[in-house]
């Protein structure tokens, strides 16, 4: 069986590195982080209203113009948000719809997450074969493949997720007057 050539072994060791230190630093930033304080109506929208800020992992929910992080919506893991957008008051104007929509953004992301998880997988199957074998074998072109199909499709869902969480966001907001 002939040997890989220098060039796909090096540029296979550097995506099998690149892709396990993403993965670990994924794991330790996904750490579960402590509530925030929830606002009340009293609170002045300027110190209290919800923004989306991004983050190499995900969508971070921040409180403020540079307030504290209040969850994240993450890529590959994605964790529930509806607690955080519902807010302390359920009563509140806009409570049920932002709760409506931060479920809707979950499964969305969700969905994306598998597809996005699956064609990472993918993607280390392929350069775990290229390896281990001729590098233009069918078998990791077709990894290949089915790794750029996995991504086509998780992409659309992940900005839809990214615009129910901005409707969330903004139904949250809606309990906090302008002042």
């Amino acid at each position: 069986m002939p040997r890989p050539s220098i060039f796909w072994t090096r540029i296979v060791s550097a995506a099998a590195v690149l892709t396990s230190t993403a993965a670990a630093r994924s794991l330790r930033a996904q750490a579960p982080q402590s509530p925030a304080v929830s606002a009340d109506a009293s609170c002045a929208y300027d110190q209290c209203a919800l923004g989306i800020s991004p983050t190499w992992s995900g969508l971070a929910v921040v409180r403020g113009p540079d307030g504290p992080h209040v969850t994240n919506v993450y890529f590959l893991w994605p964790r529930d948000i509806t607690g955080a957008l519902r807010g302390a008051d359920v009563h509140a104007p806009g409570a049920d719809s932002a709760v409506a929509y931060a479920r809707r953004a979950m499964q969305l992301r969700r969905v994306g997450a598998v597809f996005t998880d699956a064609s990472i997988g993918l993607l280390a199957g392929a350069a775990i074969g290229a390896m281990r074998s001729e590098p233009r074998g069918h078998w990791n072109r077709a990894l290949l493949g089915a790794a750029g199909a996995t991504m086509a499709i998780s992409v659309p869902l992940q900005f839809a997720a990214d615009g129910a969480l901005s409707r969330a966001v903004w139904w949250h907001n809606l309990r906090y007057g302008r002042r």
